[in-house]
């Protein structure tokens, strides 16, 4: 019925969708919408990339800033920084950046928010983004040292990211956000209203510093509105009710696309889908420890056309397990073409001329998995799915219970092989390789921040993945984005919409 609504109404609203969306950039308010029911207002405390990055950002600012275009690094609230040693960045801050109550900004407010946020009593939500941090000490007005409690050379793509810098004591003795009375922060919005699970509002701080990398931003207000259906989402942006939104549905966008007043984007992510082979030792005989068996599979599956004609446009067939712009991410690895005689062949040598049967777990995307077992399935592979929630599915694969897991990984957006392959091959219980030999090489590779050292183990462990098919990577996930035409918007790979930096036509 959805889908009935939305294509009847499209030449309707093309008509009259004008007049709404010009008076919207006259009231100078963007207006964007996603599913996300933001409870925490603060970048901490919460799991969904809208309240950690999308609003973090616009209330409050990092460090340091990574160009999105060229990848470098930008003095923000530190004016500047150096390494004394392997474990030890010393910053210096810039001393004219206030909050925007007008209290400014000290080394007190960076310490007390390292130090709060990477000590595990107080239970971040995502604590692999700072359990790499030991501590954090005040050396004078404007500096401090950061202790690391190991080497660990993807610290500025946190730092730089994800790390916004607090007020001191924000949280309050209760925890809350907020809770010292300055629900407050440096960047180029600040807070005006916030509604748990139902909306956000900022308003351009016009005491924004200047010189930031992040520029002054254009839009006076932007609002953020919890839109549990996408549908609603699109009928909205339709009427001129909403002015941004983004993951729409690949097989609405173009019904979408085709209302005048409405661009749609579609665009490429850090984030890869990857089949993953269990090669531990099951309960019953474990097929894929036969490495003709994982051979089979890979040329069973036309990639290129799941990704072209089922996973749709922004996407593309990735060569190694993480993408191709972060640090260590060789891409002349061994490939495997889509070529099911092969296959058959293969699973024949390896002692299943009758075919065999697999179980695989997926929880993305019920599309996708059933055309990975179609593909299985045509060359005698006959594949069970369980398609479950993440947590449960997750569960499967530390419970040993399955042959295959269809996954993705998007690496918080940090550009550096480690934020990937660590997670996933490095001996903990979601490791379906088990390999010491590539475990040690992605250890030592995260152990130093000597680049030359790093490139040569990261070289050694992604060739193994793809020459052992301990993963197949699938396909790089789309983010389509559907905007008013009076919106200058780009996408950027990182999946971080820089709101700041839109503005109206």
């Amino acid at each position: 019925m959805r889908r009935f609504t939305l294509a009847a109404s499209l030449a309707i609203l093309s008509a009259c969708f004008a007049g709404p969306a010009a008076a919207q950039k006259s009231a100078d308010t963007l207006r964007w919408a996603s599913t996300a029911s933001i409870t925490a207002v603060d970048p901490y405390f919460n799991a969904h990339r809208e309240a950690m990055i999308v609003n973090g950002q616009l209330v409050w600012d990092t460090l340091a800033y990574r160009d999105p275009g060229t990848g470098e690094y930008k003095p923000l609230l530190a004016k500047s920084w150096r390494w004394l040693n392997d474990v030890t960045i010393e910053f210096t801050l810039r001393d004219d950046v206030k909050f925007h109550d007008g209290i400014g900004l000290t080394a007190d407010d960076a310490v007390y928010t390292l130090n709060y946020v990477s000590d595990p009593k107080n239970k971040v939500n995502v604590q692999s983004n700072v359990n790499w941090i030991k501590n954090a000490e005040k050396t004078g007005t404007h500096t401090f040292k950061l202790n690391l409690k190991a080497p660990f050379p993807p610290a500025f793509e946190y730092i730089s990211s994800l790390l916004a810098i607090l007020p001191k004591d924000f949280f309050g003795a209760g925890g809350v956000a907020g809770g010292n009375g300055r629900l407050v922060g440096t960047g180029p919005y600040r807070l005006t209203s916030f509604v748990p699970g139902s909306t956000i509002d900022v308003e351009r701080f016009d005491g924004y510093f200047s010189g930031s990398p992040k520029g002054k931003p254009a839009i006076k207000k932007i609002r953020y509105r919890v839109i549990p259906d996408n549908s609603t989402q699109m009928g909205d942006l339709m009427s001129g009710g909403l002015d941004w939104m983004w993951y729409v549905p690949p097989d609405q966008a173009k019904r979408l696309s085709e209302v005048k007043k409405v661009n749609v984007q579609a665009a490429e992510t850090m984030r890869i889908s990857f089949l993953s082979f269990n090669t531990r030792e099951m309960a019953t005989p474990n097929p894929m420890l036969k490495p003709k068996v994982r051979e089979a599979i890979a040329h069973a599956i036309d990639r290129d056309k799941i990704t072209k004609f089922v996973v749709g446009a922004g996407s593309s067939t990735p060569k190694s397990g993480c993408y191709k712009t972060q640090f260590g991410c060789r891409q002349d690895v061994k490939q495997f073409n889509y070529d099911p005689a092969l296959a058959k062949k293969l699973l024949a040598e390896a002692g299943y001329p009758n075919g065999l049967t697999i179980e695989l777990t997926a929880f993305r995307s019920r599309e996708w998995t059933e055309a990975v077992a179609n593909y299985l399935n045509a060359v005698g592979i006959k594949t069970n799915i369980t398609f479950l929630q993440y947590a449960a599915a997750f569960e499967k694969v530390t419970n040993n219970s399955a042959h295959l897991y269809l996954g993705d990984w998007g690496s918080y957006s940090i550009n550096d092989v480690s934020a990937i392959l660590n997670n996933f091959f490095t001996l903990s219980p979601n490791d379906m390789a088990q390999d010491k030999e590539l475990a040690g090489w992605l250890r030592a590779a995260s152990a130093t921040v000597d680049q030359k050292t790093r490139k040569v183990n990261y070289d050694k462990a992604v060739a193994k993945i793809a020459s052992e098919i301990y993963w197949l990577p699938l396909w790089v996930h789309p983010v389509v984005y559907a905007t008013d035409t009076n919106l200058d918007f780009r996408p950027f790979s990182d999946e971080n919409p820089r709101l700041f930096l839109t503005r109206w036509k």
